[in-house]
Formats: structure tokens, C-alpha cells, sequence
């Protein structure tokens, strides 16, 4: 009797410690899921913004349509430099071409046309928000001139950078982008066959406040025909663990797939999860 009190108490404690191990492991796997919702939020959230940036700079500096929202406004007369505009979408915000809502304002101060060599522009963001998403930091873009090869080439920087949800979870981030213009160069005042290439080193804190860093293992491609990025892999870093994410071979749709660091792999979704 003696014996079998003992063999189920050592079965309950093995139980137990079996238990808390698979529990870890689920909570470590769910941080470095949650890192990479975070991380895909942001980047994406990102290049939207900038898309759309540049676009109602360009209707900006064209007579104003009928549209009543956003309104674009120049302290200096338009088609003048340095200027700043202001882009305000209003309280109840504006569906874009890709159905995302804006709220608030974004001010944008451009030192020249984004087209020239040497000129920058620099985004803040007043009481901003896409799909209820709070955007808040700095991005500054900066034209390099052209590589060697002749592309477009720029520089992103993205500091102090915060997404605070509905649920009031934030994320932070502050990156280093490298922006290179793949395809459409020659065609300056076309979008529709533009092809962009990002290389990024990057760091920051997810929703559960642990700290990630990230670079970029294959450059990400995107197009301006398709609203995510279509094409390459970045490696995190979270927790002692390397993780990589990879957005596909070219094919316009929001999945990616996370590898997790041992090995096995999970598909994710870049979309609205909050």
C-alpha cells in the first residue's frame, strides 16, 4: 500500500512538471507568434501609410477634387520648397482604396521633390489612426540618388514608433530601412508598375513587453498593385531564440509563414487580429 501511495505521488508530480513544461513551451511559442503579428502589423501598417503619403501629396499639389475628406493644406504656396503639408482625414476618417480608415492628421514637411536627390520629407502624426489602430512616432525619408545600378535608393528611418490597440496593447519599434526602387524608374509619374525592394535592421517591444530585434535575411518585395509584401524573410530575435518570418516567392496575398527555432513552422496572417 506503502509503495502505491508513493508511485502515484512521484505520477502526480510527473504529471505536474510535464504539465508546466508543455505550459512553457505554449507560452514561449505564443510570444514568438505574438512578436511576429506584432513585427508583420508594423511593417505593414508602415508601407500602407507611406503609399498613401505619397499619393495625397501628389493630389495635393493638383486642384482639389470633390472629395471633402481628407483636405491637404500648405503653409507655403503649393509647389513651393521647403513646405509642410497637413493631410486631415477628420474624426469619423476616410476609407482608402485598399478599405483601410484614417483618422486624425498626418503632418509631412518636405524639404524638396521626394524625386530629387538629397531631398527628405518627415511624417508626424497628430491624434492619428488606421482601422482604430493609433499611430504615433516619426518617419523620416530621405532620397539617397541612385545606386549603381541606377535604382532609386532610400533611407527610412522610423523612431519612436508606437501602435497602441483597442485593447489598449502597444507595440514600440525603431528601424533603419534601406528603400530600393526595382522597377519603375524610368516611368516616374506611373505607379502602377512599381517594384520596391526593403532592407531593415530594426528592434522593439511586443504587446506582452518583451523586447525583439530584427534584420532582414532576403529583401521583402513589394508592389504597388498589391497591398502586402509579396516576397522575402527577416530573422527575430526574441527571448535568446531566433525566429524567421517569410512573405512568399511573389504572389499578391497576406500570408507568411513563421518557422519557429525548433524548426517547425506555423502559417500567419498578416490582417486585422486586434
Amino acid at each position: 500500500m506503502k509503495h502505491n501511495a508513493i508511485f502515484i505521488l512521484f505520477l502526480v508530480i510527473n504529471l505536474v512538471f510535464m504539465n508546466s513544461c508543455v505550459k512553457d513551451r505554449d507560452e514561449l511559442t505564443n510570444n514568438f507568434v505574438l512578436a511576429s503579428e506584432d513585427l508583420t502589423a508594423q511593417q505593414d501598417l508602415l508601407d500602407a501609410n507611406e503609399l498613401e503619403i505619397t499619393e495625397q501629396i501628389d493630389l495635393g499639389l493638383i486642384a482639389m477634387t470633390t472629395r471633402s475628406f481628407p483636405t491637404r493644406s500648405w503653409t507655403n504656396p503649393k509647389g513651393s520648397y521647403p513646405n509642410t503639408l497637413t493631410i486631415d482625414y477628420g474624426p469619423t476618417g476616410v476609407k482608402d482604396a485598399y478599405n483601410r480608415i484614417r483618422k486624425g492628421k498626418l503632418i509631412i514637411f518636405i524639404s524638396a521633390p521626394i524625386q530629387n536627390a538629397g531631398s527628405f520629407r518627415e511624417v508626424q502624426h497628430e491624434d492619428f489612426y488606421i482601422d482604430d489602430v493609433n499611430v504615433q512616432g516619426r518617419v523620416v525619408l530621405l532620397n539617397q540618388g541612385p545606386n549603381n545600378a541606377g535604382q532609386n535608393e532610400f533611407l527610412r528611418t522610423v523612431s519612436g514608433r508606437t501602435l497602441i490597440f483597442p485593447s489598449n496593447k502597444s507595440i514600440s519599434w525603431n528601424a533603419t530601412q534601406i528603400i530600393t526602387q526595382l522597377e519603375g524608374n524610368a516611368t516616374p509619374e506611373l505607379r502602377l508598375d512599381d517594384v520596391w525592394s526593403i532592407l531593415s535592421a530594426s528592434s522593439g517591444v511586443n504587446r506582452n513587453g518583451t523586447n525583439f530585434t530584427v534584420t532582414s535575411s532576403k529583401k521583402l518585395i513589394y508592389k504597388f498593385t498589391c497591398p502586402w509584401i509579396v516576397e522575402g524573410s527577416i530573422t527575430l530575435s526574441i527571448e535568446g531564440k531566433t525566429l524567421s518570418i517569410d512573405y512568399g516567392n511573389g504572389i499578391c496575398n497576406n500570408i507568411a509563414i513563421l518557422t519557429l527555432p525548433d524548426g517547425n513552422t506555423r502559417e500567419i496572417l498578416i490582417r486585422r487580429w486586434w
